[in-house]
């Protein structure tokens, strides 16, 4: 299955979902530490790389649009679309690459 995932820093935007890039430590279990969304978003990141953020973002992405989908089994594989703002994207797409 293919997501397409936009990591704004005002909104992260999948082609079904449109939520603020904020996240508290909550509901979604990752590495220990629990996550939910919120409706304050991050401070500005240039580099979305630095820290986990961005990356439980896109899990909480994932799972609405496979939620859209009506998915209610494991996937055996699921690609991600992502993209960078033009003027980054010389400088970051290969460590944005490597994040996911």
């Amino acid at each position: 299955m293919l997501i397409a995932i936009d990591h704004g820093n005002y909104a992260v935007k999948t082609p079904h979902f449109s939520f603020i890039s904020g996240l508290t430590e909550e509901v979604l279990e990752y590495n220990g530490k629990y996550w939910s969304l919120t409706g304050q978003r991050l401070p500005y990141m240039r580099d979305k790389t630095r820290d986990d953020r961005y990356f439980i973002l896109s899990l909480f992405a994932i799972a609405k649009e496979l939620s859209a989908a009506g998915a209610n089994t494991a996937f055996e594989q699921i690609d991600l679309a992502v993209g960078l703002p033009p003027e980054h994207y010389g400088m970051l797409r290969e460590r944005f690459a490597q994040y996911f």
